[in-house]
């Protein structure tokens, strides 16, 4: 069994200053970081650290006002602890870089290993990662001098931009502007060490009427600063604002969706989330469960036109290369043509249920495959229908079918005989999307859309039939 226990939190002044110039630890810092942790150790055995240390800045505005503008830094250590003879493991975190933290998390891990007892034929001692795979060739672009270098005048200078528009059209904008600056680092006894630095920018802005009738929404996230137009962005928040005002109520029932890009994340992101694990298939948890140490890997799920990939060397959705246990992303093809071909396990499972060296993690991050028709396009073609600007707050009310629980916002507009007709007002939605993404008409473009965690996701916009709105939801 593996136990997590967040250690003691110690004032940001009572700190080791272990980062004069930098607003994150560097290579060489996790490095020195992981040397003075590892010892720390009694006995035998093995032991790994690893190093999430962020810089971040946030501008958010409310009323078209500046309400709180930050900079803060943050790490996060975690340790994992195996000693021979135990068959099992500790894993322990901390935000504090000073010795006695250190100290005290190494003892802490330690102490699990013996407290914890497990069955070592159902979780068998773990095994080292291969040398080979500790420099692995995938080197995504996800480091970008354009988001590091955004202070805070320029992100001021944004906003008020921002402000400006919205005041113009007469209408009341809310938002954020975000900046992130990180370096991930895993570290091993065995030893392996591997860093890589990365940063985020993300955008997104909702825009509502004086009357409060209207609600539109824009968004996005990228590494690259340059790559967000906040100008396009606010447009398109506006727009959807003004046209959404005054809805109408139309009866809940099964409608043909034209799906915007984010309303397809909104949508199949619980998937990559909660279910794309092969060992808790294979025990009958979750929506590709088959029956007794079986999982639905080589059945055909999804519409034949879909596929689905994970990338780190993919332009638009890069991503750092390991994940927390050191493991390194691949290429991956999750679905198929609408088959789903791999669901991810640990080296663990590899070893004994594969005869495999490796695991195949689960990065969250995913890329589906589309068609060539706009928005507009699909538009015309849809005789009576709905269009779908985002999903909020989707949550899981069956795992086994991956039914969700959502309300459509910040626009939603009835289509009849090719055209938009009217505004609509907000309906609640009881769906899956293995259900939704069987019923696919038309696919458009794959385009990168906003993540609240920031992992990195493309979609394209998606006509969908017989999507199941249930009732109406007065919430603008």
């Amino acid at each position: 069994m593996t136990d997590v226990y967040w250690a003691h939190r110690m004032p940001r002044s009572l700190r080791d200053p272990i980062i004069p110039n930098g607003r994150f630890l560097s290579s060489d810092q996790c490095r020195a970081l992981a040397d003075r942790l590892f010892a720390m150790r009694s006995g035998g055995g093995s032991a790994t650290l690893r190093v999430d240390s962020r810089w971040g800045s946030t501008l958010r505005w409310a009323r078209n006002t500046m309400t709180s503008a930050a900079e803060w830094e943050e790490h996060t250590l975690t340790t994992t602890r195996e000693i021979f003879g135990a068959p099992t493991n500790g894993t322990v975190s901390t935000d504090s870089l000073e010795d006695a933290a250190l100290r005290d998390m190494m003892r802490r891990a330690e102490e699990m290993t013996r407290q914890y007892r497990q069955d070592p034929e159902e979780y068998p001692t773990s095994f080292p990662m291969a040398q080979a795979e500790v420099h692995p060739s995938s080197q995504p672009k996800i480091w970008f001098d354009s988001t590091y270098a955004l202070d805070a005048d320029a992100r001021a200078g944004v906003a008020e931009r921002v402000f400006s528009v919205v005041n113009a059209a007469g209408l009341i904008g809310a938002g954020d502007l975000s900046t992130y600056a990180s370096g991930a680092a895993f570290v091993s006894t065995e030893p392996i060490f591997r860093y890589y630095p990365y940063t985020i920018a993300q955008y997104s802005i909702t825009v509502r009427d004086t009357t409060g009738t209207g609600s539109g929404w824009a968004g996005v996230d990228f590494s690259d600063w340059t790559r967000i137009d906040v100008d396009a962005l606010t447009r398109v928040a506006i727009d959807k604002c003004e046209r959404s005002r005054n809805p109408v109520a139309v009866e809940p029932g099964r409608y043909t969706a034209i799906l915007e890009p984010q309303a397809v994340c909104d949508l199949f992101s619980p998937i990559f989330d909660r279910a794309m694990d092969r060992q808790a298939a294979e025990r009958g948890w979750g929506p590709f469960a088959a029956g007794p140490n079986m999982s639905k890997i080589g059945q055909r799920l999804l519409d034949r036109r879909i596929t689905i990939t994970a990338d780190p060397m993919d332009p638009d959705l890069g991503f750092v290369p390991f994940d927390w246990s050191g493991e390194p992303y691949v290429n991956t093809t999750w679905f198929e043509s609408g088959v789903l071909r791999q669901l991810s396990y640990s080296r663990l499972y590899g070893l004994h249920q594969l005869n495999k060296d490796w695991a195949l993690p689960n990065s969250g991050s995913f890329r589906m495959s589309g068609g060539t028709m706009s928005v507009a396009q699909m538009i015309a073609q849809v005789e009576r229908g709905l269009l779908v600007t985002r999903f909020n707050d989707p949550r899981i009310v069956d795992m086994r079918s991956m039914l969700l629980s959502m309300n459509t916002r910040d626009g939603l507009w009835l289509i009849e005989r090719g055209k938009i007709s009217k505004a609509v007002k907000n309906l609640h939605c009881v769906e899956s999307p293995l259900f939704v993404f069987n019923n696919v008409q038309f696919l458009g473009v794959p385009q990168r859309v906003y993540h609240p965690w920031a992992t990195p996701v493309v979609c394209p916009p998606a006509t969908v039939l017989d999507f199941n709105f249930a009732s109406i939801s007065d919430a603008v």
